[in-house]
């Protein structure tokens, strides 16, 4: 009796123990699912959001299938008309500041000489040079008209314009600079900055110098890669020339600004939280010839080679021999990786 109890206890307990692990099987099946479910779900979640991020993140190639469809119109041209197409394109690209990211620590920096670095005044090359030295953990890009097609795509009609002279070269480098920074981010500094320190890391999406005098200065922009102001800049440049033939104004670029500032409140805030310099960057621009103090120079100093680069300054230390003399540009160092250059 007690060997057929001990057989059928033994075998409840195998059939229970069997059934257990089926249990277990099945819970852990169960899990694993769940898992892979939610895992999935997750992923498609992220690929969507990137697909998302890249639709509406506008090409170089859909820019200008975009502004192909534009018809030229260069009698329309007036104020009004150039005012309604900014505000117009403002309001398109507005949607891009809520993907704005801060502005990179290795992001470039690019500044440009058109006809080549070789044929860049002394004042010209000594502000690349503190550029250069202060340039932190950012690459250097110096554009000339040797390298440009190596890193913007313009398209045909801004350089058949360009080259018949419908505007200058200043102009065209308003053009580049929104370009560059559109596609790739970073720091756009007119060749003629002279710089007195490291730039430091930007907590910012778009950054310009900024005074009590003015709010921005477009000889020194900075941006993330495919920004708000750098796309609708660029791309209002591209559309307008399209439509017209000649520039309307000297300050196209800060009119651009301008209407993204009194129609975009989000750019605005950018804008205002900026913070203010505490010295002007032109401070020194009318005493280059002034002696040496190293009291009126500031961290960041809008120079010009019109009517300096032939300054003879002799044996007095003024300020345009300070910094000719303490900032030579050594061709030798270009082979640096961090700075690209074709002359």
């Amino acid at each position: 009796m007690n060997k057929k109890r001990k057989w059928r206890n033994k075998k409840k307990t195998k059939k229970f123990s069997y059934n257990n692990k089926i249990k277990r099987k099945k819970y852990s099946y169960f899990n694993k699912l769940i898992y892979k479910i939610i895992f999935i779900s997750f992923l498609s979640l992220i690929i969507s959001f990137i697909s998302l991020y890249n639709k509406d993140i506008i090409s170089e190639d859909q820019i200008i299938k975009e502004i192909d469809k534009i018809e030229p119109n260069p009698d329309s041209l007036n104020w009004d008309n150039v005012k309604k197409d900014f505000e117009m394109l403002a309001k398109k690209y507005e949607y891009l500041l809520k993907y704005e990211k801060n502005i990179a620590e290795d992001s470039p920096i690019w500044t440009m000489w058109y006809q080549g670095i070789d044929k860049a005044p002394p004042i010209v090359l000594s502000c690349i040079q503190s550029i250069i030295l202060n340039r932190g953990k950012h690459p250097v890009y110096i554009i000339s008209k040797y390298n440009l097609h190596k890193y913007l795509k313009l398209p045909s009609y801004i350089i058949e314009k360009y080259k018949n002279g419908s505007f200058t070269t200043t102009h065209f480098s308003d053009i580049i600079r929104m370009g560059l920074l559109y596609k790739y981010g970073g720091y756009w500094l007119d060749c003629t900055y002279f710089i007195t320190a490291p730039l430091t890391k930007l907590n910012f999406s778009f950054f310009t110098l900024k005074t009590k005098v003015y709010k921005w200065y477009i000889n020194f922009l900075a941006s993330c890669k495919h920004g708000f102001m750098a796309t609708f800049g660029y791309i209002a440049f591209l559309y307008y020339l399209k439509k017209y033939n000649s520039f309307i104004d000297y300050f196209l670029l800060d009119y651009m600004v301008a209407i993204a500032y009194n129609n975009t409140p989000a750019f605005t805030k950018q804008i205002n939280n900026l913070p203010y310099l505490n010295c002007s960057p032109f401070n020194i621009l009318y005493k280059l010839h002034s002696i040496y103090t190293g009291e009126n120079i500031c961290l960041y100093n809008k120079l010009s080679y019109k009517g300096y680069s032939g300054l003879p300054y002799g044996n007095r230390m003024s300020n345009f021999k300070y910094i000719i003399d303490n900032y030579k540009f050594n061709f030798n160092n270009i082979s640096n990786n961090n700075i690209f250059l074709n002359i």
